[in-house]
Parts: structure tokens; C-alpha cells; sequence
């Protein structure tokens, strides 16, 4: 249970213990119908009590703390910019959660002089061994690497100690998204290694800011993909699912290592941009060039070296038939009933939000208001016609419906693909061996790049 700081009552800690637990349970139900796939590394370097102080990148605005408080054992209390209080439907979340507002020169009427109370506050709850989240960044943003780290962080952490003699561990957290702005994509999160606080001899306060600030932009760039360009994300990507369907399956793995794949990439590009950029344009251009051409033939990469035998199509067909049967109706009776929330989600949602950033934000506060209030009429309207107890066996029912109708809307795709191509190489049986042959190329082209960047590197 959280304790109360200031002069709070015991049962007004006791109460806000309550429904903080109940955010916690709250966000980790939305993260895990938001996101497909989602994994946390790191999450052991949270010490179990004592003050703690996360310093996380902000790539999906007010989305961003839901994930981490779902990923984290702990309850956070996050830094929020003090418009947000402002709002009537933020303003009760963000009391729950005692969360402190910043005031920020760029944000109109703000009063910077009350950063002060605001410190003091963040003190106080760091003196009764709280954990604080805090985006050193300054605000949400899409860009392909860290924007300037403010010093906000670092000054929080030394004014702790200076005020109360009380040494937070400060960790850097990273936030990954497969598709941003996807339903049912994936979000990695990262914990990094704790920053060293311990003062230098002879250090000014003003450098002692400005290590710390230094180290923590170090550790978040561990823990983020942090690269150049909008473009060398994409290409990395690109060359992280071409390896990874080079043997003709899908080898999933975990998040982490998609991560790692991925800094690896990002950093190989790095090298060779800085020596040979003519190299990766051609690279760039080779690969979407073959992306095209499998596009046209509306062939996914890992077709191209599956091989089609009988017992692997009838197993395919098998499967495919006892989906069907079994998962079909289930998926329309889920369908049927979600249609609306959904539409009515979707189209809130691009309304209210104020442009890509609070897109996904938007979506989760809409999402189970919009189900809540309209699976809530339908059933009284079973209610009204056919009773309690078939009122009662409809809302059981609607859960795992819905979920029954996003799995097979997805496997969907992947079932058509998959015919198509069957029927495509038996067709045309020479094209396979033309886009191998491409392949085979780009292969050869990305392996003497491999040796060059080690080359490089060395």
C-alpha cells in the first residue's frame, strides 16, 4: 500500500492505496488489449522499495506511463506538464496517481515560479522511498532519436539529496513500438543500467547538473534505437525481417533481440553512411526494389522458400478447416456486438486527438468507455426482451468473442496469403526461382557489406 506524504490522513493514504492498485490493474488490462506483443527487460534493477526515479524516452504521449506503470511492479507517480491538470478528465486520474505538475515556459499561462512547490513535492515523495517518472525530453514527439535532454532530471536528483540526504536510484527506460499507432502491434520496454550519483571532488553544482544530465542521455540512448534518420529506421527494419525470413519461416524471437538486431543495424549504417553513403543508398534501393516486386506478385518473403508437399498442405488445409468451423462463428457473434464501440472509438479518436501523438492516446481512454457504455445498453436490451440469466450469458460471452474476431480477422490475412501463393507457383512455376535468385543477390550484396563494416570497424 502507498503511504501518504505531507499531512495526509492515514485513511486517505489507505483510500488512495486502493485506487492506485486499481490504475495499476487498469493499465495492464489496456496494454495487454492495445498491444499483441509486449515484453520488459530489466524490470529487476527496480529496487523492490526506496526511492526510485525513471527517466523514460516519450515517443506515444500520455500512452507512454500506462505501459510503464503495467510493465512495472511498483506504483509511479509521473511529472506531468501542468496543462494536463487542467482537463476534466485528466485531472481525476492524475490525483490518484498524486502526480506532479511541471510548469513549462512554452506552455501558455504557466507559472514557472511554482516549479518550486513542485520540486518540494517531488522531494517529499522520494523522502518516503516513492517512485517518480519523469520524461527528461520535455514532451512527446516522433522523431528517430532522443531530443535534447533537460537538465530537470539530474537537478531533481541532486536536489533530493541535498534536501533530504536521500539518494534515488536514477534508471533510464526505453520504449519501443513495432507500429506505433496499431492496434494490436507490439511496445518494448527497456530498463538500463542505474546512473552514478556520487559527486566528483571539487565539482561545481552547475557540472555536477550537467555529468548527470550527460549520463542519463547515455543510458537512454542504450535503451532506445536512437538513430540518425526517420530512413535508417525503416531500412534496419527492412533488413531485420529480410534475415529474419531467410530460411522461408518467420522466426518471431523475442523483442529484445528484434531490439538488439535492430541497434546492431542501426549502428552499421552509422559506419557506413559516415564512409561509403553511396553504399547504403544502393543498398536501400535494391531492397525496395525486390519489397516492390514481391508486392506486384502479392508473394510475402517467407513463401518464396516454403516448400509446398503434400503432408504440408493438407496439415495447412486441416487447420485451416477446423478454424473455420470452430472459430468463425464465434468471431461474427464477436464482431456483431464490437462493430460499434469500435467504429465509434475510431472515429472519436481522430477528432479529439490533436495529431499522430495522442492518436493512440486518444484510442485507449475512448476504447473502454465506448464498450463499457455499449455493450452495457445491448444487454440491458437482452435484459428488456429475454431476462437476467440471458442477459448474464451475453456479457460473458462478449469478451472472448472479441477477441475471437481479432484473431481470426488477422489470421484472415495470413490464409489468403498463403493460397494465393500456393496457387501462384503452381502457375507460374519459374517465378519462384527468379525472386530466389534476386534474393540471392541481395544476400551476396549485404553479406560484403557485413565484411566491410567489420572491416571499419576494426
Amino acid at each position: 500500500m502507498t503511504v501518504g506524504v505531507g499531512d495526509s490522513s492515514k485513511a486517505e493514504a489507505s483510500r488512495y492505496g486502493l485506487q492506485q492498485r486499481g490504475w495499476c490493474a487498469f493499465c495492464r488490462m489496456m496494454v495487454r488489449i492495445f498491444y499483441r506483443r509486449r515484453e520488459a527487460v530489466g524490470i529487476e534493477k527496480i529496487p523492490a522499495e526506496g526511492p526510485v526515479l525513471l527517466c523514460a524516452n516519450h515517443p506515444n504521449a500520455l500512452v507512454d506511463p500506462i505501459i510503464i506503470q503495467a510493465l512495472c511492479p511498483r506504483i509511479i507517480h509521473p511529472l506531468a506538464r501542468s496543462g494536463l491538470f487542467d482537463h476534466a478528465l485528466a485531472r481525476p486520474f492524475l490525483k490518484i496517481l498524486q502526480a506532479v505538475p511541471i510548469y513549462r515556459r512554452q506552455d501558455a499561462g504557466a507559472d514557472t515560479n511554482r516549479n518550486i512547490e513542485s520540486f518540494a513535492r517531488c522531494y517529499e515523495l522520494l523522502a518516503c522511498g516513492e517512485v517518480l517518472l519523469i520524461f527528461p525530453e520535455g514532451q512527446s514527439h516522433s522523431d528517430s532519436r532522443l531530443r535534447t535532454i533537460r537538465t530537470g532530471a539530474a537537478r531533481l536528483a541532486l536536489g533530493s539529496i541535498a534536501a533530504s540526504g536521500v539518494a534515488p536510484t536514477v534508471l533510464p527506460v526505453g520504449l519501443t513500438f513495432g507500429n506505433k499507432g496499431r492496434f494490436r502491434s507490439s511496445v518494448f520496454l527497456a530498463v538500463g543500467e542505474p546512473v552514478e550519483l556520487a559527486s566528483i571532488p571539487s565539482e561545481t553544482p552547475d557540472d555536477a547538473v550537467r555529468r548527470i544530465t550527460r549520463l542519463i542521455e547515455i543510458g537512454l540512448g542504450d535503451v532506445t534505437l536512437n538513430a540518425d534518420s526517420i530512413e535508417d529506421i525503416y531500412l534496419s527494419r527492412r533488413l531485420e525481417r529480410f534475415f529474419a525470413l531467410r530460411r522461408g519461416r518467420h522466426r518471431r524471437g523475442t523483442l529484445e533481440q528484434r531490439f538488439r538486431a535492430l541497434k546492431k543495424l542501426i549502428e552499421s549504417q552509422r559506419i557506413l553512411r559516415a564512409r561509403e553513403p553511396g553504399e547504403v543508398d544502393a543498398l536501400s534501393r535494391r531492397l525496395r526494389q525486390f519489397e516492390r516486386l514481391c508486392d506486384h506478385f502479392r508473394v510475402r518473403d517467407y513463401q518464396l522458400t516454403v516448400n509446398y508437399s503434400p503432408a504440408i498442405v493438407t496439415r495447412f488445409v486441416l487447420r485451416t478447416l477446423l478454424g473455420l468451423l470452430v472459430g468463425v462463428p464465434i468471431a461474427i457473434w464477436g464482431a456483431i456486438n464490437s462493430a460499434i464501440p469500435l467504429v465509434l472509438t475510431g472515429w472519436f479518436a481522430s477528432r479529439l486527438a490533436k495529431g499522430s501523438q495522442e492518436y493512440d492516446t486518444a484510442r485507449m481512454a475512448l476504447a473502454l468507455a465506448m464498450f463499457l457504455v455499449t455493450w452495457g445498453i445491448q444487454a440491458a436490451a437482452v435484459f428488456w426482451f429475454f431476462g437476467g440469466i440471458a442477459a448474464s450469458l451475453y456479457l460473458v460471452s462478449l469478451p472472448p468473442a472479441t477477441a475471437a474476431a481479432v484473431i481470426m480477422y488477422r489470421e484472415k490475412d495470413r490464409i489468403v496469403e498463403n493460397i494465393k501463393g500456393f496457387f501462384l507457383f503452381l502457375r507460374k512455376t519459374s517465378l519462384r526461382d527468379q525472386l530466389l535468385a534476386r534474393r540471392e543477390e541481395l544476400e551476396k550484396e549485404l553479406a560484403r557489406m557485413a565484411r566491410l563494416v567489420k572491416r571499419q570497424s576494426d
